[in-house]
């Protein structure tokens, strides 16, 4: 009988400790959304050789070892496209998250954390995510066992196009049988034409406001800090980011797997892509990391029931 091929080892990212970690499993999805962060220009993200299942779990377990990985978010692409690889890796972290667009049910994974992504009211966000979308994420989420130990929350990433539609989606989701409702704002590269970003962060500040304002209203329902949403604003955010990201507590301290070329992780600039525009940071998960430190709780689990750790982690803004 020959000897199995030995299965590829990890890149070497160094001898850093990283808490926290995301990795990309697919660059494959079933949507297509304007504001995906996954598919831009500089993203390491175009489709590359893809790992297998048993090189990836390999590879996952390795670097959890080396680097002291104790929190894990599954992304892509769409996950549950690998749902079989995903469910193994997910028992080899203490915590693990997936972010998912919703279109292929809703994993059950007691004592973790999913993430479903939904853009706004259903007219707004199948304008982003597709025709029907809303609606088939909304039976997904009302099939499943809502007693079943999974954490599920909805996440909205909001763009200068979709805000307008924040009140109404809350309005639309407060009485689903979910665990709470988390809020992203989009992160633009440098020089960005998108038209999706605000022109500036004094303007943003509006939407901010807004949605402390649906804090008030639904305060068991969304599970944003008002104290995190606060420091995103105009007047502050930029302590918490740098110019180029140098203080910045997600570049410290998580460890972000994108599939590079040979079919090998590479580790890009920020979770978000290698030409991101720091002074116009809009991912919530920055600003709570600082919030949660500035609090003595630098090590608190990034995934609660009652939203008192970061509910709403590192995820993508858009369809996984």
């Amino acid at each position: 009988m020959s000897n199995p091929v030995p299965l590829a080892e990890p890149t070497n990212f160094g001898e850093g400790q990283y808490p926290y970690a995301l990795v990309n499993v697919t660059n494959v999805c079933n949507l297509d959304c304007r504001h995906c962060f996954v598919f831009r220009a500089d993203n390491p993200q175009s489709p590359r050789n893809k790992m297998n299942d048993a090189t990836m779990l390999h590879q996952l377990e390795t670097l959890r070892d080396k680097h002291g990985i104790r929190s894990m978010l599954f992304m892509g692409g769409e996950p549950m496209i690998r749902k079989d690889m995903v469910l193994k890796a997910i028992k080899l972290f203490p915590e693990s998250a997936v972010v998912t667009n919703g279109t292929y049910g809703i994993p059950s994974i007691p004592g973790h954390l999913v993430t479903v992504s939904l853009d706004g009211p259903a007219d707004l966000n199948d304008l982003i995510r597709g025709k029907g979308v809303f609606a088939k994420v909304k039976e997904a989420v009302f099939a499943r066992d809502a007693s079943d130990g999974t954490t599920v929350i909805l996440q909205m990433a909001v763009t200068r196009e979709n805000s307008p539609g924040l009140e109404k989606f809350l309005e639309q989701v407060a009485e689903w049988p979910i665990d709470g409702v988390a809020f992203s704002f989009y992160v633009p590269v440098k020089n960005d034409e998108t038209g999706l970003g605000w022109k500036d962060l004094k303007e943003r500040d509006k939407v901010l406001e807004r949605v402390i304002a649906l804090k008030k209203k639904y305060p068991h329902v969304i599970k944003s800090h008002t104290a995190t949403l606060e420091m995103m604003k105009s007047d502050r955010a930029i302590e918490w980011t740098g110019e180029h990201g140098e203080k910045c507590i997600l570049r410290r301290d998580t460890l972000p797997l994108y599939m590079g070329d040979g079919g090998q992780f590479e580790k890009p600039f920020c979770c978000y892509g290698n030409d991101v525009d720091c002074t116009r940071c809009g991912a919530y998960a920055v600003f709570n990391r600082a919030y949660l430190a500035s609090q003595g709780r630098g090590n608190a689990p990034r995934y609660g029931r009652d939203g008192s750790a970061d509910a709403a982690p590192i995820v993508k803004d858009t369809a996984e």
